[in-house]
């Protein structure tokens, strides 16, 4: 959560705006939406870093969504962001009360990974994730 407070205060000022930026940013031709070529640099940029919240975890992340979670966690952020941008709720608290509760909630699935009763769940995920990926190019 430390990650999204930071952003949260970095982006406070801007949030007037979000609206109209989101509304570009939504275009998937829009060299401002986060999933445009244009923006990969960024894209990369981003899930590198959760890479190292990933590698760096304490207890270590299970090896069975260690590969794909750096990627669910940005796919999470922007998540966060377009619920951040629609929230009216003073200085965005309903945002920050979401991150609050669900941060432990995928804390607590991460650390189930490995439970052999899930494998199935993670295969079918991982193997979805992997042919959106190729669909999108």
């Amino acid at each position: 959560t430390a990650h999204l407070d930071l952003w949260f205060v970095l982006m406070a000022p801007q949030h007037p705006f979000a609206v109209g930026f989101f509304r570009n940013a939504a275009d998937p031709a829009s060299p401002l939406s986060p999933f445009s070529a244009a923006s990969a640099p960024a894209r990369t940029a981003a899930i590198e870093l959760m890479e190292r919240v990933v590698e760096d975890a304490a207890p270590p992340v299970p090896a069975t969504v260690r590969a794909q979670l750096p990627e669910v966690l940005w796919l999470y952020h922007m998540g966060v962001v377009l619920f951040w941008v629609h929230d009216r709720s003073v200085e965005q608290a309903a945002t920050r009360l979401l991150v609050r509760r669900t941060a432990p909630m995928i804390e607590r699935v991460v650390a189930l990974a490995d439970l052999p009763a899930l494998q199935a769940t993670i295969v079918d995920l991982t193997t979805l994730l992997a042919d959106l990926k190729a669909m999108a190019g």
